[in-house]
């Protein structure tokens, strides 16, 4: 007989939040130790918004450094976080906050190549010890598909980036077909509300298990955006949802003078 389903507490963002910003973020030895996160979700989920939230907030608490890596066309939500967006290396190191976003008219084979180029120039130049800085894949597996080069730049960032000060969080509509590493060196999973079926049996078995998560994932209300967040500590999940929205734009505007 299988376990009975993981009896969650629900607590609004506003209340949890605090408590994950000083986990995520914490010291040990006065030292800055990143933890990789994994967040699942289908377009229109929330997935991004809660990212724009939770990296606006490490903004705030930490200044910490962030590389927002954009690949889609065009993207709202990744626009309204009022950040500088650029696709040149010389012009990224003017932020400590920004938006990389290769973007071509390019089609196809070319326009994947294109991109392959920046981001793997990206992986290189942001290569350096004691970093304090986030790397945002906000569609990892687009990225990883880009060409195998800048699939083997984004395995060594989730296997050794934490000796680099280097947290990587790797966004996903799916969690199939990512590397393997994606969850076996990530300290902290995110799920929203997934499509299909199979994505959520997939989304369980990462979670803990089919029998015991599904139940759960497929209680999510999808009205207010709700999601599971789970962390490496026992007791450290909960349902959450976001009640209070930090005004990104607002942050933007009284963090743009922050450096490294």
């Amino acid at each position: 007989r299988g376990r009975p389903p993981v009896d969650l507490e629900r607590v609004p963002w506003s209340v949890l939040g605090p408590e994950f910003y000083r986990m995520w973020s914490k010291d040990e030895n006065g030292r800055y130790q990143p933890q990789h996160l994994e967040i699942l979700g289908q377009s229109g989920s929330g997935k991004t918004f809660w990212l724009a939230q939770v990296l606006t907030e490490m903004v705030r608490r930490r200044k910490s450094h962030v590389i927002f890596i954009a690949t889609k066309p065009a993207d709202k939500t990744v626009r309204e976080m009022g950040w500088p967006v650029t696709d040149s290396w010389r012009e990224l190191q003017k932020y400590d906050q920004a938006i990389y976003w290769p973007r071509s008219s390019k089609t196809g084979v070319s326009r994947k190549r294109y991109q392959a180029v920046k981001i793997r120039e990206l992986l290189d130049n942001l290569w350096e010890p004691d970093a304090n800085t986030i790397v945002v894949f906000d569609e990892i597996k687009t990225a990883e598909d880009l060409d195998p080069d800048v699939r083997a730049q984004i395995e060594m960032y989730l296997r050794e980036g934490r000796s680099q000060g280097i947290v990587v969080v790797g966004g996903k509509q799916r969690g199939q077909r990512v590397v393997s590493d994606m969850h076996s060196e990530t300290s902290w999973t995110v799920v929203f509300s997934l499509k299909t079926l199979n994505d959520r049996e997939y989304a369980a078995g990462i979670l803990g298990g089919k029998t015991e998560w599904l139940p759960v994932l497929e209680s999510l209300s999808k009205a207010r955006h709700e999601f599971v967040i789970q962390g490496p500590e026992e007791g450290d999940q909960f349902i959450s949802w976001i009640d209070q929205p930090i005004d990104v734009k607002q942050v933007a505007k009284q963090t743009a003078g922050y450096r490294r």
